[in-house]
């Protein structure tokens, strides 16, 4: 879990202010496999959907290396759904596990932090897949390279600016269906934040009255208690 937290708020951080090459595209695409695959096992306990995981991490990364030197769209759109799918089970099995019932512990905290930002980043490969069917679906400002030609940074940007309703108004959604996902995003940002805390709060709680068992180890309970 520690090197999956740290990835993707590095990742969230740093990736904004590059522009990626070729090279820098293809070790992104290794590493946020590599990031998938660890994610899986530190966050989903069915074997059957961590496998499922690292055969759509693997395949992404296949279609990512046919994408750079055969830029077709279908090979672009394939490599985007593939990513996009295997953030959206990762974002619910971090779910699951966070809000689950149990006490509260350093691991269940990292986990809600993981999902936060697995949000935002399955959000940027929604934008992404919009952008890739209609490049102008979402504006920047002037003297942004183009996002069409899969500059990722771009969009993690704008993703992490709507998640938290920030919206300095250097980069906005045009097109019907990248608004749609705006609002979703806008209110996920939102309600997921005070969903957290009130049920970490109602967790203490229920810790601190005895409804929690006692006497096992944060060591032994892990971060859901199970």
């Amino acid at each position: 879990m520690g090197f999956f937290l740290a990835f993707l708020v590095l990742t969230t951080i740093f990736l904004p202010i590059v522009a990626l090459s070729q090279v820098g595209r293809l070790a992104l695409s290794l590493i946020f496999v590599l990031t998938l695959i660890s994610g899986a096992f530190a966050t989903i306990q069915h074997r059957i959907l961590i496998y499922l995981v690292v055969v759509l991490a693997i395949s992404t990364l296949t279609v990512a290396l046919i994408a750079e030197f055969i830029p077709l769209h279908s090979s672009l759109l394939g490599e985007t759904v593939l990513k996009l799918a295997c953030l959206s089970i990762l974002v619910f099995m971090t779910l699951k596990r966070t809000l689950r019932p149990g006490p509260v512990t350093v691991y269940r905290v990292m986990g809600g932090i993981a999902g936060y930002l697995l949000i935002g980043f399955t959000w940027t490969f929604a934008y992404q897949l919009v952008v890739q069917q209609v490049p102008s679906a979402i504006h920047f400002e002037a003297g942004v390279a183009d996002v069409s030609s899969r500059q990722l940074t771009h969009l993690i940007y704008f993703s992490f600016v709507t998640l938290t309703t920030v919206g300095y108004g250097d980069a906005y959604p045009v097109h019907p269906a990248a608004r749609s996902l705006a609002v979703a995003e806008a209110l996920v940002g939102q309600l997921y934040v005070a969903i957290l805390i009130a049920s970490l709060v109602g967790m203490a709680l229920q810790a601190k009255s005895g409804s929690v068992r006692e006497g096992v180890p944060d060591s032994v309970v892990g971060w859901d208690g199970g």
